[in-house]
């Protein structure tokens, strides 16, 4: 969100008007909320109704203490996604993002609340039902789902490998105390011997 944004998106006095004859289950101009997280939550909730994906985007920050006062929540598939160089030709990523320009911004008042001042509702892409909203999740990272089973067998394994060194650890620590306490009896067996002897000895000079 940028300075231009929050100088044109004001809200006008007659905002109250046009509220009351809008239903509450789309965001509308001028909607409050207590926080921007409350915010999210509506919007996100209201994004699963609907049948799409949102993602946090622009962040405007206070130049007095840096603190956030206005946020802009978007369509998934808003923007158009830069090709990565690093990327092999046969594992890019499926195109997910068209251009959708579905959003709203929210914008921080100075009684603290988090006021909507701006939604566009028409997205330039077909909807998801409720029940393909998941798919279209996993569709947008298709490599990083595959990472993280692999990475999840990876991790399995290495627990296996570290269950047998500390079992193998464990019986070298029992072998190394038997024979410690073995030696222990030898050594003791050494000095009693010796003290038998030293005995034996006193005895026969008297």
């Amino acid at each position: 969100m940028d300075k231009e944004t929050l100088a044109i998106d004001t809200i006008p006095d007659a905002a109250p008007a046009i509220m009351s004859k809008i239903t509450a289950d789309e965001p509308y101009f001028g909607q409050e909320f207590d926080s921007e997280a409350a915010a999210h939550a509506f919007y996100n909730a209201y994004a699963t109704r609907t049948g799409f994906v949102i993602r946090v985007s622009k962040l405007s920050r206070s130049r007095r203490d840096g603190s956030a006062i206005g946020r802009a929540l978007v369509c998934n598939k808003e923007g158009f996604r830069m090709p990565d160089k690093r990327e092999k030709i046969v594992r890019q990523r499926v195109e997910t993002r068209v251009g959708c320009r579905a959003m709203i911004l929210v914008r921080k008042i100075k009684s603290g609340k988090w006021v909507v001042t701006k939604f566009v509702k028409e997205h330039t892409h077909t909807l998801t039902t409720v029940k393909g909203r998941r798919d279209c999740i996993f569709d947008q990272y298709p490599n990083e789902h595959d990472k993280i089973r692999e990475l999840s067998q990876q991790l399995a394994m290495e627990k296996k490998r570290a269950a047998t060194y500390k079992r193998n650890l464990e019986l070298i620590f029992e072998q190394i105390e038997e024979h410690n306490e073995s030696l222990s009896k030898k050594i003791q067996h050494i000095v009693d011997s010796v003290g038998d002897m030293e005995n034996k000895e006193q005895k026969s000079q008297t």
